[in-house]
């Protein structure tokens, strides 16, 4: 299983927000082509794949949105309909941290922050890589480590990483890239290596 967290540092966990201005709307347009790169090929989905968005803006607790690939329906690839998906999740009460409630097929949302989903991590024995340009090479991931999981950030540097303990920081070169572009970067890497290149 592959395994992403994508931050949305300033994406509203609670209220609603205008699906005419995304990136007014603590930048939801970033956030849903994470996910669209996460988790859409051409003509399908990525079964192999679990999302967990972070909302980490105001108002409101910080929230969690699961989306499992292998569940999923009704998932299009423009930024509306999948920021639809999300303004419905987040006028919903906010579950309690490390309860995972489902609003629809393939989609769940819980309490907790990025934290949260790296415990989550350790408990399943995911290994876990954050995506920053200070990093070792792509290559140092090991091709049968099992399931992974890799943490983008949105158009700001990841606050707390310090905080997560033992993580491997993972480059794809000495540039900033958009981290929809990361995501298929990785992909492509992982697929090639499982002799299924994308």
């Amino acid at each position: 299983m592959r395994r992403f967290a994508i931050i949305g540092s300033r994406a509203p966990p609670s209220s609603t927000f205008h699906l005419d201005d995304l990136p007014g709307s603590g930048r939801i347009d970033v956030l849903c082509r994470n996910i669209g790169s996460c988790l859409l090929l051409s003509h399908g989905i990525r079964e192999d794949v679990e999302v967990i968005v972070h909302l980490l803006g105001s108002p409101g607790k910080p929230r969690r949105i699961r989306f499992t690939g292998s569940e999923i329906t009704g998932l299009r690839a423009d930024e509306r309909s999948i920021a639809g998906k999300i303004r419905k999740v987040i006028v919903e009460p906010l579950p309690p941290i490390g309860t995972w409630k489902q609003v629809s097929q393939g989609m769940a949302h819980s309490g907790g922050d990025l934290r949260t989903t790296v415990e989550e991590w350790r408990r399943m024995a995911v290994g876990i890589c954050v995506l920053d340009v200070n990093g070792d090479s792509l290559d140092c991931i090991h091709e049968n480590q099992g399931d992974i999981g890799f943490i983008v950030g949105d158009d700001r540097a990841i606050d707390g990483i310090d905080d997560l303990g033992d993580v491997a920081m993972v480059s794809l070169g000495k540039e900033w890239l958009l981290g929809s572009a990361c995501i298929s970067i990785v992909h492509h890497w992982l697929d090639s290596h499982a002799g299924k290149p994308s």
